[in-house]
């Protein structure tokens, strides 16, 4: 099946040309997904490597949720390549960290289109869960349980938009800036504001406003990057 296809190696990065030989195979479509990948005994063979060598690739490939091992049956490539993508946009979003006015217009970008998703999909259930995400946040205790709230919220609005491809986006540019947002959020004076933004997004959302709940979340998240372009820009 893949005699022709793979080139032998060179003993200087063997197990990362392995890699991405077999990835692009994959992705290519000449490996279907959920097929059976050859032995480890013929793979061997056809990279022109040892065993160890072979693992260290599978083992990363495995990792990057293309392939899965299952014992005893063998090694298939993964029905889904969801996992991969969101792994390769989280891993280029890290290396483009620097990068971070694009960083946040994509966020605010998205997010302020996941609140109109989520105003034109949400039921009552909804509301009531974000009207206890809102409870909860009235009520932290400390900023590291009002940046959880927060984080809630905003999930809680990726899901209720229901589009799981966006969701797993939106999840990796908030985690991304998480750890700035900890210092952003950390005044009460911020924290008071952040609260009444996220009223509002909430009342637009459960009022089914989708242009409210897209202008509300713009506002929101407009404010919050400039304070964490202010925050970035003094550590440089």
């Amino acid at each position: 099946m893949l005699e022709g296809k793979i080139n032998q190696l060179k003993k200087t990065t063997l197990s990362q040309d392995i890699v991405q030989q077999l990835m692009e195979l994959i992705i290519n479509g000449t490996i279907s997904s959920g097929e059976k990948l050859p032995s480890e005994k013929e793979l061997m063979e056809l990279f022109g490597v040892g065993r160890s060598t072979l693992r260290e690739a599978t083992r990363a490939l495995a990792a990057l949720e293309l392939i899965e091992v299952r014992v005893p049956e063998g090694t298939f490539v993964t029905e889904s390549f969801g996992g991969f993508f969101t792994k390769h946009l989280a891993l280029m979003s890290k290396i483009s960290f620097d990068n971070i006015t694009e960083l946040i217009e994509a966020r605010v970008k998205f997010e302020t289109d996941l609140a109109e998703m989520a105003a034109e999909k949400s039921t009552a259930t909804d509301h009531e869960r974000l009207d206890n995400i809102l409870h909860s946040m009235s009520n932290a205790s400390n900023n590291e349980e009002f940046l959880k709230t927060d984080l809630e919220f905003h999930t809680a609005i990726a899901e209720i938009a229901r589009n799981s491809f966006m969701l797993q986006v939106m999840n990796i540019l908030r985690d991304i800036t998480k750890e700035w947002m900890f210092k952003v959020i950390e005044s009460s004076a911020i924290q008071e504001k952040a609260i009444n933004h996220h009223m509002k997004i909430a009342q637009a959302i459960k009022d089914n406003n989708q242009e409210e709940a897209g202008n509300a979340m713009l506002e929101h998240l407009t404010i919050v990057s400039n304070l964490l372009l202010e925050y970035h820009n003094k550590k440089q």
